[in-house]
């Protein structure tokens, strides 16, 4: 089973920002989480470094920290190949061995 794009965005919130999982839902917004702008261009940065993908500016402009989880899972998608989502994307997140 492949982890689907929202889940490895929020797993990286977990991981690199300390953001209680309970707590992460596709309707949360950054804010909501705590976090500010600076944390939003740390997590595209991060997307744009291990993809080797850029966000268009006109789609990065669109994000902010009132944007919705979903919002942003959205924009980061639209850069991916398709049927890419549900590979691992950030460093530390791997698929379980013997899944694709």
């Amino acid at each position: 089973m492949t982890q689907s794009l929202f889940d490895q965005v929020a797993d990286e919130l977990v991981k690199a920002f300390q953001v209680d999982r309970e707590d992460i839902t596709p309707d949360s917004t950054l804010e909501e989480l705590g976090l500010d702008s600076l944390a939003l261009m740390e997590l595209t940065v991060r997307f744009e470094d291990q993809t080797g993908l850029e966000l268009p500016d006109t789609e990065d402009a669109r994000l902010g920290t009132r944007s919705t989880l979903a919002d942003i899972t959205a924009v980061l998608g639209t850069v991916l190949p398709s049927g890419a989502s549900g590979s691992p994307i950030f460093p530390h997140q791997t698929q379980p061995e013997g899944t694709s």
